[in-house]
């Protein structure tokens, strides 16, 4: 399927929501986003096998009501209640990523889970300072600086991995999020989507988005296939 973009800058359509997973910060944050915003369409850095997972680790969690750390993704999509939107999963799954990883670098035996990532301390955390705290505090330029020295050290020492887990799913993220807002502007709509993913994401997608052609360019370069991003719907429930 071809990934048909208008020419335009897509930034002016979407709100985008950078988030340090499993946070306070970015659960309240999610959540007064989608209050303020009433988006149709949410779209969020998992796919289906995650979100599935992440929804059942909450549904069967005994403190899930008084939980302040569930992943801003889940916490956004509960937030639209019985609505009539969209929740579009637009990243690469966790089986696509170790594929492409093993095309790049096959010598390496790598095993590797998204999950594990997203909730490990390694991301947040260095030898001086707790940076999840950092980040519930408010101070995210420290945190996002720490970010990016990170993932300039596995740029320079795991290139493979680098442009697996940022730059492809930049690109197809980008590509799943303007497709998404493409087709409401078909409809003659004006568009209402909220996109939550990683800080470490947000820089590079809205740069895609500033120029469609990029994504397309980068498509090809990746040799990335382009497919609609999963929707799961939520429908307006009667008396809500």
């Amino acid at each position: 399927m071809q990934a048909e973009f208008y020419n335009i800058d897509y930034n002016q359509f979407i709100t985008i929501l950078g988030t340090a997973h499993f946070t306070r910060r970015s659960l309240i944050e999610a959540y007064e986003a989608v209050k303020s915003l009433k988006p149709e369409d949410l779209a969020i850095e998992l796919d289906w096998k995650r979100f599935r997972i992440l929804n059942y680790m909450c549904i069967s969690c005994p403190r899930k009501q008084n939980c302040a750390r569930k992943c801003e993704f889940i916490g956004a999509a509960d937030a639209l209640g019985n609505v009539n939107a969209n929740i579009w999963l637009v990243d690469m799954s966790e089986n696509e990523m170790h594929l492409r990883m093993q095309r790049l670098l096959r010598q390496y035996q790598w095993k590797w889970s998204y999950l594990s990532y997203v909730s490990s301390p390694w991301f947040f955390r260095n030898n001086d300072i707790d940076e999840i705290q950092l980040w519930e505090e408010g101070y995210k330029d420290q945190v996002l600086r720490a970010y990016k020295q990170r993932l300039e050290t596995l740029r320079q020492h795991a290139p493979h991995v680098w442009r697996v887990l940022i730059d492809e799913r930049n690109t197809i993220m980008a590509a799943r999020l303007a497709w998404v807002t493409t087709q409401r502007l078909k409809e003659n709509k004006q568009p209402r989507v909220l996109a939550l993913f990683g800080a470490a994401h947000i820089d590079g997608i809205k740069e895609l988005l500033t120029k469609p052609e990029l994504i397309k360019h980068n498509l090809e370069r990746f040799s990335i296939s382009f497919t609609p991003p999963m929707l799961v719907k939520r429908i307006q429930v009667e008396g809500d």
